[in-house]
């Protein structure tokens, strides 16, 4: 068998690391002593997220690569658990740190796929098949590469509907919407938020519910659809209150009510309703752990509706804590929102607040970028 080829959006981050991962997992069960062959799994394993595991399971992943016919129910398991393990440390570190490994995550479930997994274990893989390729879509809008995005995005809803899943494909297509979103590309975010919609509500996962209105919100908020838009977030807000904010192992795990108020400010903004985004954000804050990626974003977001309400001295001073969260967590679409509020600050450049901003960017390795007014 030969070595598992990584895909080329590789070439983002560290694609060689990936690939040669890769080759030494297949290699691995065959080519060394049993006692050899569990250490070497044990340390490959835990670079791919499954640091959970004890040496019995990282070998037996490591032979089901080998030979796909050994893949078992806890293989599955495990492969979704290092999935999760990786998106739990997206959210501290950001999507730069995990993805290549999520993607050589991928390029493992779909060797697995296609070289001979017994059918009675192709529905579930199929699952992680469309977990996978829907995170790693969300991680590519977040780094800019709208292209891949829609690529790994399609793949997870095709994947989703493969593992007859609604969670999977609900999962996909918010993603999706949320995509669609941020491209201004209003109908497919509109038509991808309905099919989330109809999709989740076939599940038991609140957070996932929440998460298709919260997409749905942002798709009425592009259509210029201001009362659907409150009411979708509204909605979400009262699928966590009637689950008490969680859902164990949901798709959705990050979704709760300082998200929801997070992403209601940037559609609010969007929609042209500052001030309401300025309260939404402001009240977002008090939600979220400071440590997670997420935090900052919500800061970026209230520092562009602050502008946007021409309270200037306010929002460069949160748009530079922002400033030094986004320099510890690179992120190119954290990185761009703060870009886009302190554009719109060129009419006030001058003065003292914007001034101090600038040398706050600079001191963070994000210059400001002069001379283009939004």
């Amino acid at each position: 068998m030969s070595g598992l080829e990584a895909p080329p959006e590789l070439a983002l981050v560290s694609g060689e690391l990936a690939e040669e991962l890769m080759q030494v997992v297949t290699k691995l069960a065959r080519s060394l002593p049993r006692r050899e062959a569990m250490q070497l799994a044990s340390w490959v394993l835990a670079t791919l997220g499954l640091t959970g595991l004890d040496t019995d399971e990282a070998t037996r992943v490591a032979q089901a690569v080998d030979n796909p016919r050994r893949v078992d129910g806890r293989v599955v398991e495990n492969l979704a658990t290092a999935l999760a393990q990786f998106q739990h440390l997206q959210d501290r570190l950001g999507t730069a740190e995990v993805l290549d490994t999520v993607v050589a995550l991928h390029n493992v479930v779909r060797h697995l796929l296609t070289r001979g997994v017994t059918e009675r274990l192709r529905r579930p893989l199929s699952a992680v098949d469309s977990n996978v390729a829907a995170t790693i879509g969300i991680y590519m809008v977040d780094m800019g590469n709208h292209g891949a995005a829609q690529r790994y995005l399609q793949r997870a809803r095709i994947a989703g509907h493969n593992a007859r899943s609604a969670a999977s494909a609900a999962n996909a297509a918010a993603n999706m919407s949320f995509s669609a979103f941020l491209r201004g590309e209003t109908h497919t975010a509109l038509d991808s938020a309905a099919a989330a919609r109809s999709l989740a509500a076939r599940t038991d996962d609140a957070q996932l519910k929440a998460r298709a209105e919260q997409v749905a919100a942002g798709a009425y908020a592009l259509d210029g659809q201001y009362g659907p838009c409150m009411a979708a977030c509204a909605r979400g807000h009262e699928f966590l209150d009637n689950s008490n904010g969680t859902t164990p192992g949901s798709l959705a795990y990050w979704v709760h009510h300082g998200s929801l108020d997070s992403h209601l400010s940037l559609f609010l903004s969007a929609a042209g309703k500052p001030s309401e985004a300025v309260e939404a954000a402001s009240k977002a804050l008090a939600g979220f752990d400071p440590s997670y990626v997420g935090y900052a974003h919500c800061q970026a977001r209230l520092g562009n509706a602050l502008v946007l309400s021409k309270e200037i001295d306010e929002a460069a001073r949160v748009l530079a804590d922002a400033a030094t969260l986004a320099s510890q967590s690179p992120s190119p679409r954290l990185l761009e929102e703060i870009h886009t509020a302190r554009t719109r600050m060129q009419p006030w450049q001058n003065t003292p607040a914007v001034k101090t901003l600038d040398v706050q960017l600079r001191a963070c390795g994000l210059a400001p970028r002069q001379g283009q007014v939004t």
